[in-house]
């Protein structure tokens, strides 16, 4: 029940207007958005495919503490403001993203985890298809670069918790497709999977547990140099699409 709707009581009412909040430690609240997404590595060889790489969305930090560093777009929840308001904010003046895939990961709040004050952070996981994204004032790294750089404040560990969540949740939902374009090939579905889990998967065993996600569309690639592939999309995609219609 919002506090607004309850019936008013005259000792709470008594309390509130004595109590100083000033007594108490001043903690801020920031969001942090780990962006994720897929591109391909383009190969001037024909006879090789395009591999892909897992990327994250960093910005360089103009201002201290931290200047110079990347970090994780991120910003201090307004106090009107919900964190998924902050969130769409952050995301829309830092990277130009708006209407994406997005659920909250965790809440970090070590206590000297920035030299300014005392800052909690919640992080949420973003997903997006690069392909689609037309990104503004920040840069994809591959993950494996990331994971090279020193980034500001705790935001590797920030990043590797979200990966943690990737692996965790990749075999029991359907959260990949999200990283997807509309239509692709079981094997480029099949390599970011490797991606995410960090291991390979048997064709044919991937086949069969994904088969019933997937529409076939009826066409072809024409990749020279390769036999031909079949091109799928997301099932749950298409009916939503129709069911729009």
């Amino acid at each position: 029940m919002s506090s607004k709707n309850r019936a008013a009581d005259p000792g709470e009412e008594e309390f509130l207007s004595q109590y100083h909040p000033e007594k108490y430690a001043s903690i801020s609240i920031t969001v942090d958005a780990i962006v994720v997404g897929v591109a391909k590595n383009t190969t001037d060889n024909y006879r090789k495919l395009d591999r892909q790489s897992l990327k994250i969305l960093l910005v360089k930090r103009d201002n201290y503490p931290y200047k110079g560093y990347y970090s994780l777009p991120g910003g201090f929840v307004g106090e009107k403001e919900t964190f998924e308001d902050t969130l769409k904010r952050v995301l829309s003046d830092k990277t130009g993203l708006s209407d994406i895939y997005s659920e909250q990961l965790y809440t970090f709040g070590s206590v000297e985890r920035d030299p300014r004050m005392r800052i909690v952070s919640c992080a949420y996981i973003s997903l997006v298809d690069i392909s689609r994204t037309n990104i503004s004032g920040a840069e994809w790294f591959a993950v494996e670069e990331v994971s090279e750089m020193e980034l500001a404040f705790d935001h590797n560990q920030i990043i590797e918790e979200a990966l943690k969540r990737l692996r965790g949740k990749i075999n029991y939902t359907d959260i990949v497709f999200h990283m997807m374009p509309k239509e692709f090939t079981i094997s480029e579905l099949q390599e970011v999977y490797e991606l995410i889990l960090g291991k390979k998967l048997l064709p044919a065993a991937f086949r069969r547990t994904i088969s019933d996600k997937l529409e076939d569309t009826g066409k072809m690639t024409s990749n020279a140099g390769h036999r031909p592939s079949r091109i799928f999309r997301y099932k749950v995609l298409l009916q939503d699409m129709q069911g729009n219609n």
